[in-house]
């Protein structure tokens, strides 16, 4: 009986312990960076989008990403991951499948470029 007891006292520790957005306000993002347009892709004019979800810590910091869509498939995808990693949120307010989408798009004064 003790261990059942200590058991279950265990698991509901463990549970408490989940983050769980129910009725949770997403943190505010509070520094930021842009991915950098790839070479590549720029000498080539070509665009993208990349959608990522993301877990944000109860510090703040970014963790368990996911790359949900890559279009074209990996191109931009080191450049996402690599802006989204200085990113830090409010602390104490961890939230879990938060998505962002990143458009990759030549602007008209690039286009002459090459």
């Amino acid at each position: 009986m003790f261990w059942r007891l200590l058991l279950c006292g265990v698991f509901a520790f463990a549970l408490s312990a989940c983050t769980t957005n129910q009725g949770a306000e997403k943190p505010r993002l509070i520094r930021s960076a842009t991915p950098a347009y790839p070479y590549y892709a720029m000498h080539n004019k070509i665009e993208g989008k990349v959608v990522t979800e993301f877990d944000v810590d109860a510090e703040g910091k970014v963790s368990q990403m996911r790359i949900l869509q890559s279009d074209p498939q990996h191109l931009f995808d080191d450049s996402v991951i690599t802006a989204v990693s200085y990113w830090r949120f409010e602390r104490n307010k961890p939230y879990k499948n938060m998505q962002k989408n990143f458009v990759f798009k030549m602007s008209p004064d690039r286009q002459g470029l090459f």
